[in-house]
């Protein structure tokens, strides 16, 4: 959300009138009660500056970083097959979702550790030890 310096500045102001009559209740002098508006209103300024320069996070799928090719995961089915001789096994693995033969695929036969494969398929890490748990039986 973007900073709005006019309600900022409204919110200050209206707060700074209950503190000071506060402070006038608790028979402040005017010096004091000044001296504090002045420090208020630096650290106002301060805050301003900081709000108007900050500039939001990008999102997170911006800063994944992966350790393979994308290109390699979106293509991995025509990897698949070439490491499963029994044609019965190979049938059973074309009813398997896509998404758990890349995982199994990144875990297993590109050695990757299943934080890495969870983080990049961007499935949690206990569906992906189930996936690969499902997939292994098959492939017994």
């Amino acid at each position: 959300m973007a900073y709005n310096h006019g309600a900022a500045k409204k919110k200050f102001e209206t707060e700074w009138k209950k503190k000071e009559k506060q402070y006038r209740e608790l028979c402040m002098t005017e010096e004091q009660i000044n001296a504090i508006r002045e420090f208020d209103e630096k650290e106002f300024r301060a805050d301003r500056a900081y709000f108007e320069k900050k500039v939001p996070l990008a999102e997170a799928d911006e800063f994944r970083q992966t350790s393979i090719d994308e290109f390699v995961i979106d293509n991995i089915e025509e990897n698949w097959y070439e490491y499963i001789t029994d044609s019965e096994k190979c049938k059973m693995l074309r009813n398997v979702p896509a998404n758990m033969r890349r995982a199994f695929y990144l875990n297993k036969v590109m050695n990757m550790s299943q934080q890495d494969v969870s983080s990049i398929l961007l499935i949690p890490r206990q569906t992906l030890g189930y996936w690969i748990v499902k997939i292994s039986e098959i492939l017994k």
